[in-house]
């Protein structure tokens, strides 16, 4: 692994919490105190219950694909590496990003890198309709395209790097394309996905693209086909 040479280290992950805005039909996080330190001279919490898929998290190949890789049997360095924000802020709620649109920073797309789209969605996180459903996403043609430039992984942030595809009562689904063929383009190809990034309007800084260094390191969960992150960005 080459040496990192930066100014500034970024913090990509959002927060954990109860009650907080994650994708709609997953459960909410649960956890809670069962000692205090002021009364048992140590605290500790209980987690009793989160989807793997909560907060910045990412997928490994198994979540779509059947005997794909697991987060434990992909080799650590495959979880960092260089690689370029592109912003994406041009594109409107529920838009999916196009080819095209990837295709004008294509001299900054290089071979094993880490490509993270910024769509302004992060700024936007809260229990809103605007930010559950209308995150702008990848399309299948679009993941195709990034899978051709032999990518390492790609993330965004939104709450997938597909469109919202399910119904609830407040919100049928509006994807165009299929969020299954959008995953499956990408993971079957070994790019792993890394969704509901924070932050990177602090990589780039007013500027259309910026390279960094990132690295986001799940949870070691045996056999799970994603896991909770800490993404992080050297620039």
């Amino acid at each position: 692994m080459p040496s990192i040479k930066y100014q500034r280290v970024v913090d990509l992950t959002h927060t954990i919490y109860p009650s907080m805005p994650l994708w709609p039909t997953l459960p909410q996080p649960s956890y809670e105190y069962t000692k205090w330190a002021a009364r048992d001279f140590y605290t500790m919490t209980i987690i009793r219950r989160m989807a793997t898929h909560t907060g910045t998290h990412l997928d490994a190949p198994a979540h779509f694909i059947p005997e794909g890789d697991t987060v434990d049997r992909i080799p650590i360095e495959r979880y960092m590496g260089e690689g370029v924000v592109l912003d994406l802020t041009f594109k409107g709620p529920g838009e999916e990003i196009t080819a095209s649109d990837l295709k004008q920073y294509e001299s900054e797309i290089r071979e094993g890198d880490v490509v993270m789209l910024y769509t302004g969605w992060s700024g936007k996180r809260g229990l809103t309709k605007e930010y559950l459903y209308f995150w702008p996403h990848v399309g299948v043609e679009s993941a195709k395209y990034l899978a051709s430039r032999k990518i390492k992984a790609v993330g965004i942030d939104g709450l997938s790097i597909a469109g919202w595809a399910e119904n609830v009562p407040a919100q049928p689904s509006i994807a165009k394309s299929s969020p299954v063929d959008v995953h499956v383009t990408l993971l079957r190809e070994g790019i792993i996905i890394v969704e509901e990034v924070a932050n990177l309007d602090k990589v780039l800084e007013g500027r259309k693209t910026a390279r960094a260094f990132f690295i986001f390191v799940p949870l070691n969960l045996v056999g799970a086909e994603g896991a909770p992150c800490r993404a992080i960005a050297f620039v």
